[in-house]
């Protein structure tokens, strides 16, 4: 009984078998499945897959493409855009002076 006392136990090992990760391959078995073809996946992927079309999200291919070209290329063109138009309605309009005039005969 005193021996039991002092006994510590062995570590336990961690079992940690690595899984092989293919972006490609699970990008081919998608596209497989949304065209109804033969595919590894299993139900609850393709289920899975389809609400997600379901819902309006995008393929990882549009998405690639939609970020390569780009908001931040619409945002620049919107953003000189206007820029542009308050350049032209401060130095190309007399709303600016008509405004400033209306401004100081108010203080008079």
């Amino acid at each position: 009984m005193a021996f039991y006392i002092f006994h510590t136990p062995k570590p336990r090992k961690f079992n940690y078998t690595p899984r092989y990760f293919d972006p490609n391959q699970e990008a081919l078995e998608k596209k497989k499945a949304a065209m109804g073809l033969d595919s590894n996946l299993t139900e609850y992927e393709k289920r899975r897959m389809r609400i997600r079309t379901g819902f309006g999200h995008e393929p990882e291919e549009v998405k690639e493409k939609r970020e390569k070209i780009g908001f931040k290329g619409m945002r620049f063109v919107v953003f000189f855009g206007m820029v542009g138009l308050l350049t032209y309605i401060i130095f190309g309009t007399p709303l600016v002076e008509n405004f400033i005039q209306m401004f100081l005969s108010l203080g008079k």
